[in-house]
C-alpha cells in the first residue's frame, strides 16, 4: 500500500453554491481558487477544500438540538490567530450569525489553551473556529 504524504483537499456539500461560497468566502476569509458549474474550491492557509453542489443536503449534526460541542461532532475546523477571537465572535454577533463557545467544556478540550467556537454554515454543516497554538503561529511565521 502506499504511503500518503497530505490531504489534497476534503468536501463539503452543500444546496445553494453561491451562498456557500460567500459564507465561505465573506465569513471565514477563504480564497476562491476555481469554479465550475457544481464545485468552489476555496483555500484556507494552505488547505484546499470544495464546495460541491450536492442537488439535496442532510446536515451531519442533528438540527433539532442547540449548537454546542456535542452536537457539532461532524465538523471542518479552521484555524485563526488568537488575537482574531474576540472579532470573530463581535463579527458573528454583527452578521446575525449564532455561535458556541465551546472552550470551557473540559471533555471537549483536545489543545489546552485553545480557544473554539462553532457556527453552522447555510446549509447546517458545523464548522469550528480554533485558535492557534504558538507552534502552528510559529510555522505560520516561517
Amino acid at each position: 500500500m502506499p504511503q500518503t504524504h497530505g490531504v489534497l483537499h476534503f468536501t463539503i456539500g452543500v444546496t445553494d453554491l453561491d451562498r456557500a461560497t460567500a459564507f465561505y468566502r465573506d465569513v471565514l476569509r477563504c480564497e476562491v481558487v476555481n469554479t465550475n458549474p457544481v464545485m468552489t474550491f476555496m483555500r484556507s492557509g494552505t488547505a484546499i477544500f470544495v464546495l460541491t453542489k450536492t442537488g439535496q443536503h442532510v446536515p451531519p449534526n442533528p438540527t433539532d438540538k442547540p449548537l454546542g460541542a456535542w452536537t457539532t461532532l461532524f465538523h471542518h475546523a479552521f484555524l485563526i490567530e488568537p488575537e482574531q477571537y474576540d472579532t470573530t465572535v463581535a463579527e458573528l454577533d454583527q452578521r446575525g450569525i449564532p455561535w458556541v463557545d465551546c472552550t470551557h467544556e473540559v471533555e471537549h478540550v483536545t489543545v489546552p489553551g485553545r480557544r473554539h467556537l462553532y457556527v453552522y454554515d447555510p446549509d447546517g454543516n458545523s464548522v469550528e473556529f480554533a485558535t492557534m497554538t504558538e507552534s502552528e503561529l510559529r510555522m505560520l511565521s516561517s
